[in-house]
């Protein structure tokens, strides 16, 4: 039997982190234990900074709309995409703009692992021009899966073309 010992520490906000060595726990044992309970703490404070953050959000718009200013901005619900979605992602429309939101291959399907980037559309944009807006937001920008710009060109056209009827 291999003899262990537990490290039990407290956490800032609560909470408790265990990690447990033996006397044959390799330098890489011991960094992949304490990566993961790095991430597995910086998990738990994003999320609740992201609810303290999106209760701001909330307040803000409804005292703007309080003081005789603009309700909340409602998102329009996404449209279809219109050929086969590369890698695991997801397009939202707001009135400027497609937010496209992919999670890298080999993480876990969790919105915290979700990287996302907002790529503007206007009403009297050319084809040309939403390709090349497409090409300048999404190339190399956090690595979106190959093929991401020929899939969400169709869905920024469509977009443009339903800016342009409202």
């Amino acid at each position: 039997m291999t003899d262990t010992k537990t490290l039990t520490d407290l956490v800032r906000g609560g909470g408790t982190v265990s990690l447990t060595v033996t006397a044959t726990s390799t330098n890489l044992d011991v960094e992949e234990m304490v990566l993961a309970a790095q991430q597995e703490q910086a998990t738990v404070v994003h999320n609740r900074l992201a609810e303290q953050v999106a209760s701001w959000r909330r307040e803000l718009y409804a005292m703007r709309a309080e003081l005789g200013g603009e309700p909340a901005p409602q998102p329009r619900p996404s449209s279809p995409p219109l050929c086969p979605m590369p890698g695991r992602m997801r397009v939202r429309e707001t009135l400027d703009a497609v937010w496209l939101g992919w999670i890298a291959p080999g993480k876990p399907m969790d919105l915290d692992n979700v990287e996302a980037v907002r790529v503007p559309v206007s009403a009297t944009d050319t084809d040309e021009q939403l390709a090349a807006t497409a090409e300048q937001w999404l190339t190399g920008y956090g690595c979106p899966p190959s093929g991401t710009v020929e899939w969400i060109t169709p869905q920024l056209r469509q977009h443009r073309d339903q800016l342009a009827t409202d």
